[in-house]
């Protein structure tokens, strides 16, 4: 079953995905560790899909045990499952950050079982905004859910 096949379910205010780095250099080859804080609606994360951004290279997810990582054109989706509906978990890719500065919005599906949190909405105050990396520049900050 694809993501795309799955309800997709509106949920009350959540942890963030968290880059780490956000900042990158700019036409570097980047490292970045993507943290889910924890699972939606009280199921564990069983697949992840990152939308790639236009403008970064030569994507490929990092294998992590447990997980089946792969790249299908535009799209990196790691599969597998959380230890639990709380844990933190962390994913890993690599890309060449673009030579321009600028910012890098990686849309994210996170599938829990039938439940999907939409990490895709890009205004102001939004309650689920795709992690940010900023290309030789500082991203936006992001509203924190839990202040």
């Amino acid at each position: 079953i694809s993501v795309a096949a799955l309800v997709v379910t509106a949920l009350p205010a959540a942890a963030h995905i968290e880059p780490g780095p956000d900042r990158v250099d700019q036409g570097e080859s980047a490292t970045v560790t993507f943290t889910v804080e924890h699972g939606c609606a009280g199921a564990p994360t069983t697949m992840l899909t990152f939308k790639i951004p236009k403008r970064a290279h030569d994507v490929h997810p990092v294998e992590k045990a447990g997980w089946t990582a792969t790249t299908d054109g535009r799209t990196v989706v790691f599969a597998g499952t959380s230890p639990s509906a709380d844990a933190e978990d962390d994913f890993t890719i690599t890309f060449i950050a673009p030579k321009k500065k600028t910012l890098l919005r990686w849309k994210v599906l996170q599938a829990c079982g039938d439940e999907v949190v939409r990490w895709i909405d890009t205004s102001k105050d939004a309650e689920h905004p795709p992690p940010t990396i900023g290309v030789g520049k500082k991203p936006p900050e992001v509203k924190d859910d839990d202040d």
